[in-house]
């Protein structure tokens, strides 16, 4: 019995191994079994985002499904496969958007697609009509799956996709089922072929939101129109039917019953403000006799004969008039009206600091050059506007001596002109000084050349009443204007402003003239210190009075330059503020407000007074601007890093870095900057930024830095 039993008992295990193996085995080809079928069903289905988990006869849909009814119709496929015991739905859906957003842009080497699309299949489809359409250029994907996509979708994407192929450059943009385009057509032919396409209507149940395809960009962009005293001609290119129409219009109210010819091309490329330079252009077409404008690029040239001395003169003033608004786009370029015989004959000259212009008459191309010469000689570094022209009609004198002279006397005006109406002399203006305002009173009162006779003479003196002073800040450019006793006045004044406003630009439009106030210079410079910790500042000063405006970065900072001023400025003159408060532009990202912080720091630096923590007043306009910085940036926190060169010690240099960063913070917290917000830091000398072996190095080192630390 012992012996049987040690016999059966190794049988019954082996068998019992075997056994189990055999069902693992079945088991296992039942679950692959089954995977296939379900996957096979989910697929002939119509449901291929979906695929088959597998426990024993329990499956488990799985994927990303791009609808809830999808998710559904899948769970019901696999529950239909024989076999399949139970079913767990495991898969996820895709999220909804609102709106729903798809865009193409393209550019010369690539198309860039973005947005999103309802499933794989779809952006298949996507992708495959934009290598079809523009099979030249690189497709960047960055198309996301997303639900809500409106109905017709993929006819919409591919009808915006034939419409960027027939561009340029440019973009179409679909939200929801509206759809834009934007670009330039790449030629004529494909230009035509978008204007039937918009014009048939969006496919799909889409609308068009904003349509705009510009004709083909010709690269010499050029228009002309020439009258030739029977008919006009339009050639060249437009950029638009509806300008083409709008010149026409004009032509025929300055030229009506003239037969036109347009052979005009449309075309884009113009430059800004074509349309109403050349509506302009066309309009002087009516004090012609004769002649052609142009517009070349950003320049309209017009050159023709005046019908009669009226139109001569309005035509010019009217480009002169268009010339000095400095219209953006197009330009005046070069000016060639020659009049009819005129009477009376006149010439005329107007100069101002910074310019001279100079119109009429002369009678020969050679008295034009000899005008130009005495002018060009006689105000070196003045910019000369030239509008004389050459015409029948000059008086029996010595017309060109008697320019020369009057160019001459002008020379002696700060500001005036001198002009000629046949022998009749006029010169009005202001003397550029005091010697000058007499020798212009002596040579007046004697007989004058060239068979001259004095009409008028309205030459004032130096001194003015009121004697009025401004300063006006815009951004980078500071502009003083008004009157200023002597030249060295000026260099005092800018002097004063320098350091106050660091790089900024300073524009000079200023007079020589007397009557100055006791304490002139110093009540200019209390006001330009004011005037830089101000956004728009703005002071005028007349005789005493000082008005002064602008935005502060806050009520501390307002009541301060307040306080200063009337503190500083010299007995006798008057305030009468007129300061805001305002924090301007949009909150900042870390990341741009460290970039703001960093530009203002570049731009300048905050200075002290020698070894000490107290800041310079001329500094207090750079804290004010990062001030106004920090308060855009609500939850950064500032770092104030105070460094010192290698001068007076390493203890010393530490004590003093803690006591400038202290320093600046409390400016900051004046300004209405939380101090939670700051963290002074002082560095001493340890963080050089250039070698303190020399001076230039060592002034680098001693700076404040701004920097981001905690958002």
């Amino acid at each position: 019995m012992s012996a049987w039993r040690l016999c059966f008992i190794p049988g019954l295990v082996l068998v019992t191994i075997l056994a189990i193996s055999a069902l693992v085995s079945t088991a296992g080809k039942v679950e692959s079994d089954i995977g296939a079928r379900v996957d096979q069903q989910l697929a002939l289905d119509g449901q291929p985002w979906a695929s088959a988990g597998i426990s024993g006869r329990t499956v488990t849909v799985m994927g990303t499904s791009p609808t809830l009814l999808a998710q559904r119709l899948a769970v019901e496929s696999a529950e239909r496969v024989w076999g399949v015991a139970r079913v767990v739905d495991g898969s996820g859906i895709i999220p909804l958007q609102a709106p729903y957003t798809w865009s193409a842009t393209r550019e010369p080497d690539r198309l860039h697609i973005s947005g999103f699309v309802p499933s794989e299949e779809a952006k298949i489809a996507v992708l495959a009509t934009a290598s079809r359409e523009l099979p030249t250029l690189a497709i960047e994907d960055d198309l996301v799956l997303a639900r809500g996509q409106p109905v017709g979708f993929l006819v919409l994407t591919d009808f915006a996709l034939r419409r960027v192929a027939e561009l340029a450059g440019g973009s179409v943009t679909l939200t929801g089922n509206n759809l834009s385009i934007d670009g330039t057509a790449a030629d004529d032919a494909r230009f035509a072929s978008a204007a039937r396409a918009i014009a048939g209507g969006a496919p799909g149940g889409g609308q068009f939101r904003n349509v705009r395809v510009l004709p083909p960009l010709s690269r010499s962009f050029t228009w002309t129109v020439t009258y030739d005293g029977k008919s006009v001609e339009q050639t060249g290119f437009v950029p638009s039917v509806a300008v083409r129409r709008d010149i026409s219009d004009a032509l025929a109210v300055a030229l009506p019953g003239v037969p036109m010819i347009d052979l005009t091309q449309l075309a884009s490329g113009g430059p800004d403000g074509f349309s109403y330079a050349a509506v302009f252009a066309a309009y002087q077409m009516a004090r012609l006799s004769a002649g052609t404008v142009t517009i070349d690029g950003s320049k309209l040239s017009i050159e023709g004969k005046a019908k009669t001395v009226a139109d001569y003169e309005m035509a010019l003033a009217e480009i002169e008039a268009r010339r000095s608004k400095r219209a953006i786009g197009v330009g005046i370029g070069s000016v060639d009206l020659l009049p009819a015989r005129v009477d009376p004959y006149v010439w005329r000259a107007d100069r101002t600091p910074e310019a001279l212009v100079l119109t009429g008459y002369v009678p020969s191309l050679q008295a034009h050059d000899d005008v130009m010469g005495a002018a060009t000689r006689l105000f070196p570094d003045v910019a000369i506007t030239d509008h004389v022209r050459i015409a029948d009609g000059d008086p029996r004198m010595d017309w060109i001596g008697a320019l020369k002279y009057a160019l001459e006397q002008l020379s002696l005006l700060e500001k005036g002109s001198v002009a000629l109406t046949g022998r009749k002399y006029d010169i009005v203006g202001e003397a550029i000084s005091t010697s000058a305002y007499s020798s212009l009173l002596e040579a007046l009162k004697k007989t004058l050349p060239a068979s001259m006779e004095l009409r008028r003479q309205a030459v004032s003196p130096g001194a003015v009443s009121p004697f009025v002073f401004a300063a006006a800040r815009t951004p980078e450019v500071l502009t003083l204007s008004g009157y200023v006793p002597t030249d060295e006045v000026v260099q005092k004044i800018i002097a004063a402003a320098r350091p106050k406003f660091g790089p900024d630009r300073i524009e000079l439009r200023l007079l020589l003239a007397g009557g100055a106030p006791d304490g002139f210079v110093d009540a200019v410079d209390t006001a330009l210190q004011a005037i830089s910790r101000l956004q728009g500042g703005r002071f005028d000063l007349v005789d005493s009075k000082l008005s002064l405006s602008g935005v502060a970065v806050s009520e501390g900072a307002r009541n301060a330059i307040e306080a200063t001023v009337r503190a500083d400025l010299p007995d006798g003159f008057e305030l009468a503020p007129s300061l805001m408060v305002a924090v301007g532009g949009e909150p900042l990202s870390g990341s741009e407000c460290q970039a703001a912080l960093r530009t203002e720091s570049e731009r300048e630096k905050v200075d002290f007074d020698g070894a000490t923590a107290r800041i310079l007043p001329s500094s207090y306009g750079l804290l004010d601007r990062i001030a106004a910085i920090i308060q855009r940036c609500p939850v950064a926190t500032v770092e104030i890093g105070a460094h010192t060169d290698s001068s007076g010690g390493t203890r010393k240099n530490q004590a003093l870095s803690v006591e400038r960063a202290n320093a600046v913070v409390n400016h900051l917290v004046a300004d209405g900057v939380r101090r939670e917000r700051l963290n002074p830091v002082g560095y001493g000398g340890s963080r050089p930024i250039a070698s303190n072996s020399k001076a230039s190095g060592r002034a680098q080192n001693r700076r404040i830095e701004f920097g981001i630390v905690g958002q």
